[in-house]
């Protein structure tokens, strides 16, 4: 005899492996475990009695207490509270799909030609999930249940199997947080996903879900931050790119400093925080043990205490950053940046010049073209220049990474070391009603701040957005720890500055112990002379050719978007019954020119400065209104062809 917690069980775990089977392969101890204790439950029979089949249940699954509700349904609570209805937990599923979808009817409409995506995180029993599923079969579902025993749980319960038939359905268990958003960034569009959870749902993995939540947070912003960074700045770096195109002929990839160190010295990144004042009088005997990395904030700190660091980082574009290294000596340091960098910091005076994977689009063009599509050497962003240097030292071989100066607060309220850029401006600025200090208290004295502890665990000043560069390193040195458990290469971060923003997984350690560390300063100096003596895979011959190919494929893209806008036009110069007609003539003329545009590997290069989808949009709305669906679809084709016309002439201009 069976119970019927193991028919539904068996029943959903039979669709499950067909649906999942790869999932299930790695869950299938747990599943199989559960069967057992079902099989061999001593209540393990067909009572008719309600309340003793379910004591199976919880004999199983002691987390959650089941129950019966008044309609008969099963629920159930967990320490003490209902995780659903105590009256009729189906009926408050039905409630919650109506509610979503009253509130969002042009978004969730049954009638919807647009694909909708619910994220479930938390199941309880399922009973949101298997409603929607019921109602919404078109959409995609993303169920989110970090431990796989609430998830089976459910699924002794109740039937799963109009989740099991729907066609978009993803189920994601026993994985950390952070894995989990490269897979749904590229599933779905994070900020129009509709998230249905409720406390009591997560209360089990509160962490887990804390973390998850504040991913999902930044993770829906990003996009509207990248949105607007590219509509403020995307003309100024074309504009940038275009100027340093030339250097490309002269300027290798970071590629040849690849592993360079061979595990064999360690790296120092140098941040520019007020703590970096304790350690610069230790640097010159540091720099004879390791490789200094240093931020560009931090240079003119440096420079004036006489230590003249290996590598200098600066990748941002904009005026303001150049300034942290304009006018200073670093003939002794290599400076790595980025094609799109302020065009003056190029002609700086350097021991060598380097550059990362370019982040925009003519950058990357040049770099594969050059490269035979491979790269000059990639750095994974991190927000902040400090996080850029920390992923170099992994990338140049470092096995031991020692961070300074990166306090990610205000300790003993200080903002910046002296002599930084910051502090300077701060003094050229001050006048006798509007002191330098004034910029300082603004700075403490922000809404925004909060209190946080350093590796001392004494209370520090910071703000959410240093929070979450520590939490980029927290989650790198995460990573770390993994490949060492694993036995993969790893490099291990340690903190010189112990009055700094407490970061999880970073070691302590003090320069006097650094100090008694044995001196390679010959065997440094080897190592990058070597690398830098690496002939580059390119010559001025392959540039000059590639730059004339680019430049005769903008002009034959542009002829392109001419032709399809003069016809545009045309057509709506017309009465709309005409231009009906003659629209419906130049589809195929328009679609040989769309396809032409789309093939054309210049696209890539004109979208930089190509309107974003919500200046397209405002575009769009300037011109006539249209009452046709054709004709809506020619004013959208003009609008499309003029601004690319427009991207286009931008970078003629400049290049």
């Amino acid at each position: 005899m069976t119970c019927i917690w193991n028919k539904i069980f068996s029943n959903n775990i039979n669709q499950f492996k067909s649906r999942f089977p790869n999932l299930y392969e790695i869950l299938k101890n747990d599943i199989e475990n559960i069967k057992s204790l079902l099989e061999n439950s001593a209540e393990n029979s067909e009572s008719k009695d309600a309340q003793e089949n379910l004591k199976i249940l919880n004999s199983i699954f002691s987390f959650w207490e089941f129950c019966n509700a008044k309609s008969g349904a099963v629920t159930v609570k967990e320490n003490g509270i209902f995780l659903h209805s105590a009256y009729n937990p189906e009926r408050e599923a039905q409630n919650l799909f109506d509610g979503i979808k009253s509130k969002n009817s042009q978004e969730i409409s049954e009638a919807s030609d647009d694909e909708n995506t619910f994220i479930f995180a938390g199941t309880g029993l399922g009973y949101a999930p298997i409603e929607f599923a019921r109602r919404a079969k078109d959409d995609l579902f993303i169920i989110i249940e970090p431990d796989p025993g609430f998830l089976f749980a459910s699924m002794c319960t109740l039937d799963w199997t109009p989740i099991f038939n729907l066609e978009k359905c993803v189920i994601i268990t026993q994985t950390m947080p952070d894995k989990i958003f490269p897979l749904l960034e590229k599933l779905c569009s994070l900020k129009k996903a509709k998230v249905i959870t409720q406390n009591s749902l997560t209360k089990h993995q509160e962490a887990w879900f804390k973390s998850f939540f504040t991913l999902l947070e930044r993770n829906k912003v990003k996009d509207e931050i990248n949105i607007n960074t590219l509509e403020r700045f995307s003309s100024l770096w074309l504009k940038n790119s275009a100027k340093n195109i030339s250097y490309f002929k002269t300027c290798p990839g970071i590629s040849i400093y690849e592993n360079m160190l061979d595990k064999k010295i360690p790296s120092l990144v140098v941040a520019a925080g007020p703590s970096l004042e304790k350690t610069i009088p230790y640097l010159k005997e540091l720099e004879k043990r390791m490789v200094i990395i240093c931020v560009d904030t931090a240079v003119k700190a440096l420079l004036k205490n006489d230590i003249h660091p290996d590598f200098v980082l600066l990748v941002d574009p904009q005026y303001n950053a150049a300034t942290h290294i304009l006018g200073q000596d670093l003939s002794s340091s290599c400076l790595v940046t980025e094609s799109s960098v302020y065009p003056a910091v190029m002609h700086l005076k350097t021991r060598k010049k380097v550059f990362i994977e370019s982040l925009f689009p003519l950058g990357r063009y040049f770099e594969t073209n050059l490269l035979s599509q491979k790269s000059f050497g990639k750095i994974t962003a991190g927000g902040s220049v400090a996080t850029s240097c920390w992923e170099f030292a992994k990338y140049i071989g470092s096995e031991k990474i020692y961070v300074t100066g990166l306090d990610l607060g205000y300790p003993e309220k200080k903002t910046h070391i002296r002599g930084s850029t910051f502090e300077e401006k701060s003094h050229a600025k001050s006048t006798r009603v509007k002191p330098a200090e004034n910029n300082l208290c603004s700075i403490l004295f922000n809404a925004t701040n909060e209190k946080a502890l350093n590796f001392k665990n004494s209370e520090i000043i910071t703000d959410s957005k240093m929070k979450l560069f520590a939490w980029w390193f927290e989650s790198q040195i995460a990573k770390e720890n993994e490949k060492k458990k694993n036995g993969s290469d790893f490099a291990e971060t340690f903190t010189l500055c112990e009055d700094g923003l407490k970061i999880p997984g970073m070691q302590v350690i003090t320069c006097d112990e650094l100090i008694l560390l044995p001196e390679k300063l010959d065997e440094k100096i080897q190592f990058i002379k070597k690398a830098e003596n690496t002939e580059p895979d390119f010559n001025e011959a392959d540039f000059d050719r590639i730059y004339e190919n680019l430049c005769s494929l903008l002009d034959e893209l542009l002829s392109e978007a001419k032709k399809g806008l003069d016809i545009c036009k045309k057509i709506l110069k017309e009465p709309a019954a005409i231009a009906e007609k003659k629209a419906a003539a130049q589809f195929e003329t328009l679609n040989k020119i769309d396809s032409y545009i789309m093939t054309s590997s210049a696209k890539t290069v004109a979208s930089l400065v190509f309107p974003s989808e919500r200046q397209l949009e405002t575009l769009l709305s300037e011109e006539p209104v249209q009452k046709s669906k054709i004709l809506l679809n020619i004013t959208r084709s003009k609008v499309i062809y003029a601004s690319l016309i427009d991207s286009i002439r931008k970078y003629q201009k400049y290049l």
